[in-house]
């Protein structure tokens, strides 16, 4: 099991490292409180929606195509609903600076896609060299 995640946990191993990163620079006052602020809450935001991700990915890899299709862009449409949701509920609620939020939601969320479209192409060149 550990060895069909590796590329799930190296996602948020170097996800968890520009936290970090972004931490150290709050703290040497290099970033802004509301720029750290933002960063932060993007994270909270954008972490479930690729942990969702990818189980869907994992769960549906096995299914028939159509199954697939369904589940993972089924999955993308309410995922991209959730995103939106938590948007506006912590811009609403939250007094946090907009365009770093937007920002980093942007930015965190591009990065995560593309780390779900890795594990995608490297678990489906993985079941294609099993049936060979």
């Amino acid at each position: 099991m550990l060895q069909k995640n590796k590329l799930f946990f190296l996602a948020i191993f170097i996800d968890l490292v520009i936290l970090l990163f972004f931490l150290a620079a709050f703290l040497q006052n290099f970033i802004k409180h509301d720029f750290f602020l933002a960063v932060l809450l993007a994270q909270i935001v954008v972490l479930p929606n690729f942990a969702v991700g990818f189980l869907a990915i994992m769960w549906s890899l096995n299914k028939n195509e159509q199954i697939f299709l369904l589940i993972v862009l089924g999955g993308m449409l309410f995922r991209m609903a959730y995103i939106l949701g938590m948007v506006f509920l912590l811009l609403h609620f939250l007094k946090i600076n907009q365009k770093y939020f937007i920002f980093d939601i942007f930015l965190f969320y591009f990065y995560f896609l593309i780390a779900e479209i890795f594990i995608l192409a490297k678990q489906k060149t993985i079941i294609t060299d099993k049936k060979t």
